[in-house]
């Protein structure tokens, strides 16, 4: 799974000063995604995969840590909503959790 953290700590695009919040997030979207899928086979790459973008979820919510997060320039970028941090990880493994439709 040390791949998975260094995938995370890319995908974010964070730097060395931030690996202990990255590890935070690591650790518990590991913990999720496995609360999630209880006792269900899921591919490796699938769940690393899923690992992956509910760290990213995780991560991305310290930018809105009362739901939104307004982006205020020229250029007007969208604002960013907390979320459930398995909300792109669940199509993912939909089909391997038994009993989730």
């Amino acid at each position: 799974m040390a791949d998975t953290w260094i995938a995370l700590k890319e995908y974010v695009r964070s730097g060395d000063d931030d690996d202990a919040f990255v590890t935070r997030c690591f650790e518990e979207s590991t913990e999720l995604v496995q609360d999630y899928i209880g006792e269900s086979y899921v591919p490796e790459k699938r769940l690393a995969l899923a690992i992956l973008k509910t760290g990213s979820e995780l991560y991305s919510q310290r930018d809105a840590p009362q739901g939104i997060s307004q982006f205020s320039d020229v250029d007007a970028n969208p604002i960013r909503i907390a979320r459930d941090p398995l909300v792109a990880a669940k199509p993912l493994l939909r089909k391997y959790v038994i009993g989730i439709a």
